[in-house]
């Protein structure tokens, strides 16, 4: 296929599983690779040259599976809600690609999607979705916002549910969320507040935390990992550990070792947005 614009900023070419994949590459030499598939980050490698997000060698490419890793968009809800597919529409359809472009050393490019017959007997909704990508030097930002473009008001909730790639799990924590309430799916849903410093990964950790910090550190032996959020109120911290990584068909079975989910998301207090009424919000990746 041939690059969408002049300046070869971007170029689209079949991907995995034959579905349609942009490379972005900015002046400075950082890079990243978008599926339109779900509008999924699968590939992040900053201009200091070393990927940064998990993608599951195991990962089913089709046109009706979620691909595993990077960053997949949640919306419009977080976790299963019947009818919907776990997670929500947007990761399982086909976006549109908008266009790319320069930005001072950097580059970004746009996606959008909006409602379709299918989508709306699961979800009646009227929306248009649009999805910007942006990587500058050691830094990606990934914006989400959400139009009702329709008659009625709807609520939806939405995360980007990151995949960052770690090397050496049982030395990795999450700082910053101290004092912070969570939900712990991992111990049937009891609540309880965060209360050492660090979240370790010695076993399953499946925690939505509730009105969580702007700024959050992903702490390893050698880096760290600065996760930023706006609009965002809540996080997600996720790792399946090995009993549950095992049941997982599209991870390998020590996959669970190789990254750590963190997780902006709107999740506690569902957004309602009246007709024509926009929401936005942003996870910004330094390294």
């Amino acid at each position: 296929m041939s690059p969408p614009n002049s300046d070869s900023l971007s170029t689209i070419t079949p991907g995995a599983g034959d579905l349609p994949k942009l490379t972005l590459m900015a002046p400075d030499g950082a890079q990243a690779e978008i599926y339109l598939h779900g509008a999924h980050v699968t590939s992040w490698i900053p201009a200091s040259g070393q990927e940064r997000l998990f993608l599951s060698r195991a990962s089913q490419f089709r046109a009706d599976a979620p691909i595993r890793g990077g960053i997949p968009v949640v919306f419009p809800q977080f976790g299963m809600l019947v009818p919907l597919p776990l997670h929500g529409l947007a990761r399982l359809m086909l976006w549109e690609f908008v266009e790319a472009k320069k930005a001072g050393t950097g580059a970004s490019a746009t996606f959008r999607l909006h409602d379709t017959e299918e989508s709306r007997r699961l979800w009646t909704n009227a929306f248009l979705a649009e999805l910007t990508l942006a990587i500058d030097g050691n830094q990606l930002a990934v914006t989400l916002a959400i139009l009702n473009t329709g008659t009625d008001s709807f609520t939806f909730t939405a995360a980007f549910h990151t995949y960052l790639a770690v090397t050496d799990l049982a030395a990795t924590v999450v700082e910053k969320l101290a004092g912070v309430r969570y939900r712990d799916a991992a111990a049937d849903g009891i609540e309880s507040h965060q209360i050492s410093p660090q979240v370790g990964f010695a076993g399953e950790v499946n925690r939505i935390y509730f009105d969580a910090p702007t700024e959050l550190r992903l702490v390893e032996p050698d880096r760290t990992t600065h996760i930023r959020s706006e609009g965002f109120p809540d996080t997600v911290v996720w790792n399946p550990a090995a009993a549950k990584c095992a049941t997982m068909s599209d991870l390998a079975l020590n996959d669970y070792q190789r990254f750590v989910c963190v997780e902006a998301g709107v999740i506690g207090t569902p957004v309602s947005l009246a007709p024509g009424a926009r929401w936005q919000g942003v996870q910004t990746l330094l390294v």
